[in-house]
């Protein structure tokens, strides 16, 4: 506020030199000047010293509030994620000012934690220049001043998906994990993240898809969104789960970051469409002509195969909760499903990492009736075949159904030997 004044010499004509006097901090902050009046050069020189950034930022954002509560903001979306984007203690939150003068870096209270990675200044003009962060977390201006934040961030976003597709790729390649988070516990804006959400879809294996246009590409009769989630792309496209949906040309988005674990299961929906895992409870895609038509060969299947799957059930009861009959398999001679509710492996795996008491849940195997591999079990089984053998054999389709999902196996050794046991045989 105040002026810092210093004589500085100027060459005059006929080289004569001229004295006068410069104002040297008179120049109004870059946040408080309009966007007509501020060159793009300043805007990327702004965000390199504001984010300690080497790259021009992705979008700027400069805002003003006015009413009750006056308030300029100055944000920006960077190009690429910095190293410290997951760390628990990495910088979050944007700087806030009042009145011009710099209160805290990191102000966590403006930005909520899925937008971490959102860079700039907040200059509020009504608060106290001695307000603390717990005095922050509770003022209702401050909270009023984030919801708007947010919504102008998202709003922002959602004009790059509409309008510069290129740039919102990029934006969503290095932050939409972290985006994503918003959909567990921001249910304010909860319809707009969704409509935000880019994914892997078996429909196009370059582009990934929306939301908004899967729905508009599900076939007549379709009542779900069908989803995957695994480590990669790759897996997910070859485990057992996907047959019968790339049998029948359905569409399956394929999730890969952690995250999505989490937020299918807390939103559940989507434009009055169900989300459905392809790896979850019993999974039907017939018509009601087509069902009525197989009801026959289902049942004969399923009295067929009765002694076994009770055999089987008991055989590995340690290890499963309820072996059936599958109709999702058209290939592999079985998977591992879970119950509709049940937590998967993977979210078992991260709340127990995070230290929580998890009881393991059990999951059921599903038998392709038609397997060849299947069907000589039955056979043997029948003919009262070595009940150790049989045993081990069931072993080993179970462990082969876990890897084929990704899974990791409880006795790796014990596999490994049974299965050199079996090829030595036939060497």
């Amino acid at each position: 506020r105040w002026p810092i004044r210093m004589t500085v010499e100027r060459p005059g004509e006929e080289g004569a030199t001229t004295r006068e006097e410069q104002t040297l901090n008179s120049m109004k902050a870059l946040w408080a000047r309009s966007r007509d009046e501020v060159e793009q050069a300043e805007y990327h020189e702004f965000y390199k010293h504001v984010a300690h950034d080497w790259a021009d930022p992705l979008e700027i954002v400069h805002m003003k509030g006015e009413g009750t509560f006056e308030y300029e903001a100055l944000l920006f979306l960077p190009a690429h994620a910095p190293l410290d984007l997951f760390a628990p203690q990495g910088r979050r939150g944007v700087q806030l000012y009042v009145k011009r003068v710099f209160i805290m870096d990191d102000c966590e209270a403006l930005m909520p934690n899925y937008l971490r990675f959102v860079k700039g200044v907040v200059d509020a003009h009504d608060l106290s220049l001695n307000i603390s962060r717990e005095i922050l977390q509770q003022d209702r201006q401050i909270q009023v001043v984030r919801r708007r934040l947010v919504k102008k961030i998202l709003a922002t976003v959602k004009d790059l998906k509409a309008n510069q597709a290129e740039r919102y790729r990029t934006l969503w390649s290095e932050f939409g994990a972290v985006v994503k988070e918003g959909l567990i516990d921001d249910t304010e804006n909860r319809d707009t993240l969704l409509e935000l959400v880019s994914a892997a879809s078996t429909q196009d294996p370059a582009e990934p898809t929306d939301l908004r246009g899967y729905v508009e590409r599900m076939k007549d009769g379709q009542g779900e969104i069908w989803y995957a989630t695994g480590e990669s792309r790759a897996m997910l496209e070859n485990s057992p789960h996907m047959e019968a949906f790339r049998a029948r040309g359905l569409e399956v988005l394929l999730l890969t970051d952690p995250v999505d674990e989490v937020w299918v299961e807390r939103v559940g929906e989507y434009d009055g469409k169900p989300l459905r895992s392809i790896a979850k409870g019993d999974v039907d895609l017939d018509t009601d002509d087509e069902r009525e038509q197989a009801e026959a060969e289902r049942e004969q299947q399923r009295k067929d195969h009765a002694e076994l799957v009770a055999w089987m059930s008991g055989a590995l009861a340690e290890d499963v909760r309820e072996v059936r009959l599958s109709s999702r398999l058209t290939t592999s001679p079985a998977c591992v499903v879970g119950d509709a509710h049940d937590l998967t492996p993977t979210l078992e795996k991260m709340y127990r990492a995070m230290g929580h008491e998890v009881p393991s849940v059990k999951r059921i195997l599903e038998l392709n009736p038609g397997h060849p591999l299947v069907a000589g079990l039955r056979k043997a089984h029948e003919q009262g075949g070595d009940q150790a053998e049989l045993r081990e054999t069931a072993e080993l389709l179970y462990g082969m159904a876990l890897l084929a999902e990704g899974g990791e196996l409880a006795d790796p050794s014990r596999f490994t030997r049974l299965l050199a046991e079996r090829l030595s045989r036939t060497v």
